[in-house]
């Protein structure tokens, strides 16, 4: 027997469940899914008999009658069109690849090999990598911070404004003639919602680099859900109806979808559509899946039609949560009153469940996190050091609210048992002073780390294998980042600081997935060799 037929043997020896029996058993058991896809495991009450039918059956490639998505002329591209329609774009792309090829697509379209962009700090990595790819020198937008949470503000119109101004200056040299509003940057990208469910102040932002001739990018992946809440009075509007030029969408996140389905709109007059549906063409796969297609223009109709009172319906569920959780003493929850308190929350998706453990007792948000699956079977979104969230949609049942709930009052009534009642009030008047002297906007404790060269120059150039620990003065040659959702601490080209390597590694004492090096357990980073050299590889 050789040894390859040994090695394979060995793997099923122990007779460990394979991945579809895994899935399976987690179908049936009573986990609920406080996470995306959207659909939360169940069927779209659409009324079509028998439901989604057998995938094998309808899993076909581009055969005569069923369209071509990279050359859409008759079934795909009527699909589209209704989206565009729906949405109330000038043309909309199904995208089977995620929010991550459409982001991809999205700055490529925009910018040219070697320019620049405008970009949030706390945007997605798939950005960073577009960066990488097409060789661009980024500027970054820092987000304020809701510190009594722990999260990401919005981002300010005035520093999108600043940052094209002082661009503009560098552009005219000496004459100082800033009239033609010429810039090197070519984009503006921003995320807005947040994964926190933080909206930043589209119209304001996309005033302003429309101003400069530069269109406006919104990663909406987790808004996709926005467009069909008109009849809602909670829900921020999309991206899209704030001047946005082009607006990306996963429809799974938030929608009853497959994961993997999203969607890009573009509107306006700031960006060249052929060269969108160019790169999309090429960051997408050649094979997509008429399952996904059919799932999405399905997700799109249901949503447009029954949808919209399925949305009414949500709300009012979250409604009631939201006063159940007016009980808590010691968890928090987010609610709107972040909007009056924060001049950078220009709206609030109600759809994103926050609950901060900042006013517990050595209590953390994995530990949170932990308990919520271990004791109640609830799996939540995302674990930060602060707080948990749980995500949600239309699709989320009365039941599974009333699991959240339950929970988190249970839980929450075990922390105030572990603090003696004259502990507990002067810990409540200490917090309640703290929260009345919170100034509007806070200064962020975001890092902002010191860039040496561009992320393409460190990422191909010669690099060694750095402790994090002695990684103190070096310069990344990689991404490290918390995911979810994947935000980089640091990127490639930057400087490792003190705070940097003890905030990496407070993540990692933490159990949270510190995940961007190539050593899977960030002990290790690769760090470029030649500090400040530009490599001609880039």
């Amino acid at each position: 027997m050789g040894n390859r037929r040994i090695k394979i043997l060995n793997y099923r020896k122990e007779k460990q469940p394979g991945l579809l029996e895994r899935l399976t058993e987690y179908a049936g058991s009573d986990a609920y899914p406080f996470h995306m896809p959207g659909h939360k495991r169940r069927e779209i009450p659409d009324g079509i008999p028998g439901g989604f039918p057998d995938p094998y059956g309808i899993d076909i490639t581009e055969i005569d009658g069923f369209d071509n998505l990279h050359h859409a002329e008759g079934i795909l591209k009527d699909a589209m069109d209704e989206a565009a329609a729906i949405y109330g774009a000038d043309r909309s792309w199904y995208l089977v690849n995620g929010s991550t090829c459409g982001i991809l697509s999205a700055v490529f379209a925009t910018t040219e090999n070697g320019g620049k962009i405008l970009t949030a700090r706390n945007c997605h990595k798939a950005v960073y990598h577009a960066i990488y790819l097409n060789r661009l020198e980024a500027e970054y937008l820092y987000p304020e911070e809701i510190t009594e949470f722990g999260i990401n503000g919005g981002i300010r119109a005035e520093d999108v404004r600043k940052a094209l101004e002082k661009d503009a200056m560098r552009c005219a040299g000496n004459s100082g003639d800033v009239r033609g509003k010429n810039t090197k940057i070519q984009a503006v990208l921003i995320t807005s919602p947040t994964y926190e469910g933080v909206v930043s102040d589209i119209r304001a932002i996309a005033d302003a680099a429309h101003e400069y001739g530069i269109p406006l990018i919104v990663d909406e992946a987790h808004g996709a859900h926005l467009e069909y809440a008109d009849q809602c009075h909670s829900f921020p509007k999309s991206a899209l109806e704030y001047g946005a030029d082009i607006v990306i969408q996963s429809l799974h996140k938030t929608l009853p979808c497959f994961t993997q389905t999203a969607i890009l709109h573009v509107k306006g007059k700031f960006v060249d559509q052929d060269r969108v549906s160019r790169y999309l063409s090429m960051f997408q796969t050649s094979s997509p899946s008429y399952l996904f297609m059919a799932g999405m223009e399905r997700c799109i109709r249901y949503m447009d039609g029954d949808g919209r009172n399925g949305m009414v319906r949500y709300e009012e569920r979250l409604e009631h949560f939201m006063e159940r959780m007016e009980g808590l003493q010691v968890l928090e929850v987010l609610d709107r009153e972040i909007c009056g308190k924060y001049r950078t929350v220009a709206g609030w998706d109600p759809s994103k469940i926050v609950v901060s453990t900042m006013r517990a007792e050595d209590f953390h948000g994995e530990e949170l996190a932990e308990t919520l699956r271990r004791k109640y079977h609830l799996e939540m979104e995302m674990t930060a050091p602060e707080y948990v969230i749980a995500m949600t949609s239309l699709m989320d049942t009365e039941e599974g609210f009333e699991r959240l709930g339950t929970a988190l009052l249970e839980i929450d009534g075990a922390l105030r048992h572990c603090v003696e009642p004259e502990q507990q009030k002067e810990k409540g008047e200490s917090k309640e002073k703290e929260r009345c002297e919170t100034p509007e906007v806070t200064e962020s404790k975001v890092l902002h780390p010191v860039r040496r060269m561009l992320i393409c120059e460190a990422m191909n150039g010669d690099t060694e294998r750095t402790a994090l620990q002695d990684t103190v003065g070096k310069v990344s040659a990689e991404f490290v980042y918390l995911y979810p959702p994947g935000i980089p601490i640091i990127a490639p080209g930057e400087v490792f600081t003190d705070a940097i390597v003890e905030k990496i590694m407070a993540y990692k004492a933490a159990g949270l997935l510190v995940q961007g090096p190539a050593d899977p357990d960030a002990d290790v980073i690769l760090t470029c060799q030649t500090p400040g050299l530009v490599h001609k590889g880039c």
